[in-house]
């Protein structure tokens, strides 16, 4: 059993490396173990870019897990997306019945697992290069902290407590990867730690490595350097950990994730013209952004656009999410143009964030500087001392005039600016993959989905192929 593990391990690192070229020009070295793959600095190169290819996967940012959070219960509210396809594994999604044996939520599962063994294998193969020549050797180790933390950030997210695996595969013996749910709380304690060593925080491993475990703050002027993870991108993913604890109840870290989101925003700027995000791409706005090409597709315009366009319609923007957007907002044309079945365009500024439909190489922003100015917001009215309510409407009013409209001319109260952020958090941030976790962490699922809501729905079910593999999986209430 084990020598299966090595080997299928070494197929899907082989597989995996050589569909990096969205990153750069380095080749992945073939492997028939881990220890030879990752047995030199060359290796271990070419094995982080391998890793950030889990992510571009259609079953994860490539499409299902980026848009699921706006379709998630379109059956039964208007949510920015509703589900207008044949795929009845959509439909369960979109109607908030979704079986156990759901192929979307258990291919989901195992991609970013697959993703989490990448890092595993990083982590623990590197630290074992000595050579005085692999000066990058902390730099890489940290972006396979960061990946790690990201994977259990989007687990945790939609499947609640999940099983720590924090070592390779290929070192488990028989029942070893028979491991129990760890609770919510332990999982966002292990993100944070990863994400510590990624900002180079906890430095207890520095000596015994022989080198620091950081994240550089840059990859280089190359635009598409953009797709590989700074201390920028580690420190946007901790301003959302913090915004998720704080507002779920685990603990109240409102100053750090202010902190976390203004470390994150240093260097970067807004955009002057909304659509410039995504048909510039890579711009001054965009902290980590997954680059795609010609090679490495995605199909997210060709699941949203209709026939028409070239597209399967199998999810469209819905005529809820074009009504949310005021007279003269800029963002209506390149979010919610689809809905009706037809498209101004998907060649210009007036087509959807993701209208490559022919290429599938729209880029997917995974953090921006938009969503961190939102981030400082919400913080601000949460903590609500001193001055934050009205810090909270100057940064407000900074995505409000980029998307051209008058300032913020509401109510200064907390209740009035928790309304107003999360209705600019929508509108900004629809099919960014945000939207189903915000009404569920802001407590707002209940009165938007009304009596067709149970709280057991904020949660997918634990995989039946995961539960029936591994008896210490306990499923999720009410599957």
């Amino acid at each position: 059993m084990k020598n299966k593990i090595i080997i299928l391990f070494a197929l899907v690192l082989t597989l995996t490396m050589t569909q990096c070229r969205m990153i750069e020009d380095q080749k992945p070295q073939q492997s028939i173990t881990p220890e030879v793959a990752l047995g030199s600095p060359s290796a271990a190169r070419a094995a982080i870019l391998g890793a950030y290819s889990t992510v571009q996967s259609a079953n994860y940012y490539g499409l299902r897990y980026l848009l699921f959070p706006d379709m998630h219960g379109a059956g039964t509210a208007n949510m920015n997306l509703r589900h207008s396809g044949t795929f009845p594994s959509f439909a369960q999604i979109a109607n908030r019945a979704i079986l156990t044996d759901n192929v979307e939520v258990s291919n989901m599962w195992s991609v970013i697992y697959s993703g989490i063994n990448d890092a595993n294998q990083i982590i623990d193969k590197v630290s074992k290069i000595n050579d005085p020549a692999f000066t990058d050797k902390g730099n890489i180790l940290a972006e396979a902290y960061f990946l790690r933390a990201f994977h259990y950030f989007n687990l945790v997210r939609y499947w609640g407590g999940v099983p720590l695996v924090l070592t390779p595969t290929d070192k488990a013996e028989v029942g070893a990867l028979q491991v129990p749910r760890a609770t919510v709380a332990e999982v966002y304690t292990q993100i944070l730690a990863d994400l510590n060593f990624a900002l180079g925080v906890n430095t207890s491993l520095n000596a015994s490595l022989g080198t620091t475990i950081t994240l550089p703050t840059t990859y280089g002027t190359t635009a598409a350097r953009k797709g590989r993870a700074t201390i920028s991108a580690a420190n946007a993913l901790k301003a959302r950990v913090h915004l998720y604890r704080s507002s779920s109840g685990l603990a109240v870290e409102w100053n750090d994730a202010i902190a976390a989101a203004q470390a994150a925003s240093s260097g970067f700027s807004l955009v002057g013209t909304f659509s410039d995000l995504f048909v510039a791409r890579n711009t001054s706005e965009s902290i980590w952004e997954i680059q795609f090409d010609n090679v490495d597709q995605n199909s997210i315009a060709f699941f949203l656009l209709p026939g028409a366009n070239g597209g399967r319609n199998e999810m469209r923007p819905t005529s809820q999410l074009q009504g949310i957007y005021a007279t003269g907002d800029t963002r209506r044309i390149n979010t919610a143009s689809v809905a009706g079945g037809t498209a101004t365009t998907t060649t210009s500024t007036a087509g959807l964030k993701y209208f490559r439909v022919t290429t599938g190489d729209d880029y997917v922003i995974v953090f921006r500087l938009a969503e961190m100015i939102l981030t400082r917001a919400e913080a601000l009215v949460e903590r609500n001392t001193g001055t934050d309510l009205t810090d909270a409407v100057t940064l407000i009013n900074q995505i409000r005039t980029r998307a051209g409209l008058a300032a913020y001319a509401g109510l200064v109260d907390q209740a009035s600016l928790r309304t107003e952020v999360f209705n600019q958090r929508r509108a900004e941030l629809a099919l960014e993959g945000h939207f189903f976790f915000d009404l569920v962490r802001t407590n707002r699922a209940a009165a938007y989905f009304g009596a067709t809501w149970n709280a057991n729905q904020a949660l997918f079910p634990i995989p039946l192929r995961e539960i029936n593999a591994n008896p210490k999986l306990v499923q999720n209430p009410g599957y």
